[in-house]
């Protein structure tokens, strides 16, 4: 770690790093570092990234030309810091999902109901809206495995429904990838800000999905010709209806995407 003071600029980066993701064009990462303009941009980004990785960050380019900055992984989340985090309970930038594809709710009326009975395209459409609001509004993080309690109760209703053979975390959150890569308008990207892990708490296992906030608009699948695109208030995911969005926009600029010199 860097033993210097940061600037000002980088210190209020770090800040907030170090409760979410952040997305950052060149020229803003370039302006907040003090690098000065030549025509030698890949040096530039060079010096950024080893300049950032003094100071703990990441940094990863998108296929939308902007770059991605996270704190660095120092390694296995500590359940106790997982356990705080699940006593914040759900918000604006946090939500909890009891599954991924599996209706519960359905397994708890019908035990006998089969695993094609019980993977339901709703609840799966839930996970992704939840995942599109974030893109959409400052990003955030969606656990997979917590009830709306914050109780953990684990996979094993979603990896059932993958069957004996497949009945592995890495499958299921390859099927997740597969599916965001599937039900995003221009989804090639949308990947590249959501990271997802397991992590074990206890004897059982959840997935934590990371979403960096997204400059572009994400829009998500709702029917084959169709895609809304949805927002977070407070810990609610909603549509943004026709009627809102010039405002919407205009407000989403000012709050997330506003410049600070």
């Amino acid at each position: 770690m860097n033993n210097q003071y940061p600037s000002k600029a980088l210190a209020e980066l770090l800040k907030a790093l170090g409760r979410k993701s952040q997305e950052r064009t060149q020229d803003e990462v370039f302006n907040i570092l003090g690098l000065k303009d030549d025509n030698d941009s890949l040096n530039k980004l060079d010096t950024t990234a080893k300049i950032l990785r003094d100071w703990g960050v990441d940094i990863r380019p998108t296929l939308d030309g902007t770059l991605l900055l996270s704190e660095k992984d120092t390694g296995i989340l500590s359940q106790t810091a997982i356990c705080d985090r699940l006593a914040e309970l759900e918000s604006d930038s946090q939500e909890f999902k009891s599954t991924y594809w599996c209706d519960i709710k359905r397994h708890s009326h019908q035990p006998k109901a089969t695993k094609q009975q019980l993977q339901s395209d709703d609840v799966k459409h839930s996970t992704l809206k939840s995942i599109a609001g974030f893109l959409t509004t400052g990003g955030g993080t969606l656990f997979i495995g917590v009830n709306d309690a914050g109780q953990v109760i684990g996979l094993r209703h979603d990896l059932n429904i993958l069957g004996p053979n497949r009945q592995n975390v890495d499958q299921l959150i390859n099927n997740i990838k597969t599916d965001i890569s599937e039900k995003f308008l221009n989804a090639n990207t949308i990947n590249d800000y959501v990271s997802i892990i397991a992590i074990d708490i206890g004897n059982k296992q959840i997935l934590k999905l990371e979403v960096t906030s997204r400059r572009k608009l994400s829009y998500l699948k709702f029917s084959k010709e169709h895609h809304k695109l949805y927002r977070r208030q407070d810990n609610r995911t909603t549509e943004v209806k026709i009627y809102e969005f010039e405002e919407f926009l205009e407000w989403r600029k000012k709050i997330y995407f506003a410049v600070k010199s």
